[in-house]
């Protein structure tokens, strides 16, 4: 029997697991041994100050506030979610360090891409982060638990400007994101990829910093986008571009990330061009398409193929064969190994006599014999795609609802640099207006993919004289939500009206997949007592506390928010299945088909002989559910042990 842990995964004792596995030699009593440990790398260990590394004040406070658990939890708000019982996708409410704790246990190592637009720390930013790493867990868990009286977070104490007259103005960015960026790290897959929008103000600080928590030898690229139009002036050099910071989690796995090997100044209309189709990433990837039918009389390459319908076409489309002036790109021979080999698509048109164009596939990963190959990343600029999209808001809300919206086409371009296998993950853990959502669902919707999203916002409020806030959007998160919404019914829409356009039932059944839901939730306090033993000061306190903590469960708590908090505290994800099994005029909660049994309601030998029979991995029960009956809770622990459940109680 073990007890059950309220808290988020600590960080340092996982990270100590990790070293002990490697180098179990240099422990002494549970403790490092640097001295043995120096002794082990010899001329590979640093014992000098002097040595080349990125450092600013209170970093070493970084550390702190990374390795300090948290006992947060989320609730699920349905009335604010797109279908959950259908959605993958995950919408999350607050403050973004508190969340990436509690989502370690549960995506420890299962997000394949992360997209964050941090603050630029421009001198007008205001940060979401405690200015003093320095203090105490109390103190911080007051300035983030600030709320007006309507609930939403105040800007006082939480939100401060960093004004560059600030003594320690690179410092405060550095501290903020330094945590986000280790914690964001633990998440992603061993393939996994990171994409983060940044300005001048701090892109050179980001490289370092990101080099010291991925690792220099894990840099992919650093890509330039334009975000505004400019011009010379007799005062200044306007600056039009930004960056976009790419890492590898691990870049031997590198030939899992895409990219384009087309001239850029085209790559506008490129992109327009651009396919993927997931039936054809385990081998091949991306691909655009060309017409298979050029300008040229060669008779020996003028002859029939046979399209899906039994439609015979000639070159440019025509139903009968001519001599002269269109032929196919590849002979006879070739077309028939590229049909073979799913290098041609076929397009209705209404623009032909045939009413078919024959297209080839141009893979971005194969070399002509149709044999994967590995490219370089060549592709550092993408000068042609702004950064910054306000119509994307405009055509949603009929108005400028929020400045500065990033680019969907730019976020759809990086998001479809990457390699998805079946429901692989994207991270947004700053998602603003909720761009990166909406590429995704419209990324899905064009090729049909399956990737999910899980976007995270506080809920800053809006401010009073923004279009916004005159809308009823009180927070920033609230916009994301409707954001989100909106975009999902445009895109069932645009289904809608291809699949009554097209006769290919298998693309209405394609464009019917995409997932255009999510599930919403908000980071609230724990559903269980919390025991706070800094707060008694003699023995009668102690006594009280310790009648209080006789039932575990906080008054009015709900059994599914204390589900939810068991599953993540457990490391299942948000989308595992969970059933109801009703036993003796109670309700057990089956997880993840029977790897877990949850009792929350009552336990009695019926329930007990159910559990048995269903033969859970796992069981997790009240402590006050055996109402202090000791003889009672030793018989089960030990039928659970023979039965080799391994039993949790809180």
């Amino acid at each position: 029997m073990q007890n059950f842990s309220k808290e988020s995964l600590n960080i340092t004792k996982e990270k100590l697991n990790e070293f002990k596995r490697l180098f179990p030699e240099v422990f002494s009593e549970g403790k490092v041994d640097f001295e043995r440990l120096k002794l082990i790398l010899g001329k590979n260990a640093s014992i000098s100050d002097e040595r080349y590394v990125l450092n600013w004040e209170n970093k070493r406070e970084v550390f702190t506030a990374i390795q300090t658990t948290t006992t947060k939890t989320l609730g699920f708000a349905p009335e604010e979610s797109v279908k959950p019982d259908f959605t993958e996708n995950v919408f999350i409410e607050g403050e973004n360090l508190e969340v990436l704790k509690i989502l370690q246990k549960s995506y420890f190592g299962k997000i394949k891409m992360i997209y964050i637009d941090p603050p630029y720390n421009t001198g007008s930013d205001n940060f979401i982060y405690p200015d003093k790493f320095s203090e105490t867990k109390e103190e911080y868990l007051k300035k983030i638990k600030e709320k007006d009286e309507e609930g939403y977070l105040l800007k006082e104490g939480l939100f401060h400007k960093n004004s560059k007259e600030n003594g320690q103005f690179h410092s405060n960015w550095l501290n903020m994101m330094y945590p986000r960026l280790f914690l964001a790290k633990n998440l992603l897959k061993d393939d996994g990829v990171i994409f983060i929008s940044i300005d001048d103000n701090e892109v050179h600080n980001l490289r370092l910093l990101m080099n010291e928590i991925f690792g220099e030898e894990n840099f992919v690229s650093e890509i330039t986008c334009q975000k505004k139009t400019g011009h010379w002036n007799v005062e200044a050099i306007n600056t039009i571009t930004e960056h976009i910071i790419v890492y590898c989690k691990n870049k031997s796995k590198k030939n899992e990330l895409m990219s384009f090997s087309k001239n850029p100044h085209n790559l506008e209309k490129y992109l327009e061009r651009y396919k993927y189709k997931d039936e054809y990433i385990s081998t091949r990837g991306a691909y655009y398409t060309g017409k298979l039918s050029i300008h040229n009389n060669s008779p020996r390459r003028n002859f029939a193929i046979e399209c899906p319908d039994g439609t015979l076409t000639y070159p440019n489309g025509r139903k009968e064969k001519i001599q002269e002036g269109w032929s196919w790109a590849w002979n006879e021979k070739r077309v028939e190994w590229k049909r073979k080999n799913n290098f041609l698509e076929f397009k209705k048109s209404s623009n032909t006599e045939s009413g078919w164009d024959v297209c080839y596939k141009n893979y971005l990963n194969v070399n002509s014999k149709g044999n994967p190959v590995e490219r370089g990343y060549s592709h550092k600029n993408l000068i042609a795609l702004n950064a910054n999209d306000t119509y994307a808001m405009k055509e949603l809300f009929g108005t400028a609802i929020f400045n500065h919206s990033k680019s969907v086409k730019l976020l759809k371009t990086i998001i479809s640099f990457i390699k998805f296998s079946s429901s692989d993950i994207v991270l947004d853990f700053f998602a603003g207006s909720g761009t990166t959502a909406q590429a995704v669902m419209e990324l899905n919707k064009e090729d049909n993919g399956n990737r999910k999203f899980i976007c995270v916002q506080l809920p800053e409020k809006t401010k009073e004289n923004s279009e916004a806030f005159k809308a009823g959007y009180k927070t920033i998160a609230e916009i994301s939500k409707e954001r989100i919404r909106r975009a999902a019914k445009k895109i069932e829409a645009e289904v809608k009206e291809e699949s009554s356009a097209t006769s290919f039932p298998q693309e209405e059944q394609r464009k019917e997949c995409t997932d255009l839901g999510f599930k919403a939730y908000k980071l609230k306090e724990s559903n269980f007592k919390i025991w706070r033993c800094d707060t008694i000061s003699d023995e009668r306190e102690l006594e009280n506390l310790a009648d209080l903590f006789e039932y575990p469960l906080k008054e009015g708590t709900k059994a599914k928010n204390v589900l939810l908090e068991l599953l993540l505290k457990f490391g299942y994800d948000l989308n595992v299945k969970t059933e109801i099994i009703e036993v003796d005029e109670a309700k057990i909660y089956a997880v993840n088909n029977n790897e877990l049994i949850v009792c929350l309601e009552k336990i009695s030998n019926t329930i007990i002989s159910k559990i048995l029979e269903i033969k859970p991995s796992s069981c997790f029960m009240l402590d006050s559910l055996f109402k202090g009956q000791d003889s009672f809770k030793t018989n089960v622990v030990l039928q659970l042990q023979d039965a080799e459940i391994n039993l949790k109680v809180v």
